[in-house]
């Protein structure tokens, strides 16, 4: 299963209250998703890798572009989405994910 990517203008996006704090949502194709985190289009490809293990795990996910930033978002309707957004600061946990996936990928040697 591979994360939906889509540009930012074909959503329809909201806000909402979830666990004291607002989220930004938007409604893609009958489903509800919660902005992960944003990061700047360079990280795209990283973004991307990202959404592709969480999708790995039955995970529905989406990316969504502008020209200067990419966002990850997650379904609401998503069990771990659901515990990802109720444990807390979703950007801090999703760039320490990146910054683990770039160091492994850094680390690797190149195919010959």
């Amino acid at each position: 299963m591979l994360p939906l990517v889509i540009n930012e203008e074909q959503i329809f996006a909201f806000n909402f209250w979830l666990n004291g704090s607002i989220r930004c949502g938007m409604h893609h194709e009958s489903e509800f998703y919660c902005r992960l985190a944003s990061f700047d289009i360079q990280k795209r490809p990283q973004v991307y890798q990202l959404g592709c293990k969480l999708a790995q795990q039955q995970t529905a996910i989406v990316l969504s572009s502008t020209a200067d930033t990419c966002s990850l978002w997650g379904s609401l309707r998503d069990p771990s989405i659901k515990r990802i957004l109720l444990a807390g600061d979703t950007s801090n946990l999703l760039i320490a994910m990146l910054l683990q996936m770039q160091e492994r990928s850094d680390n690797q040697q190149p195919c010959e």
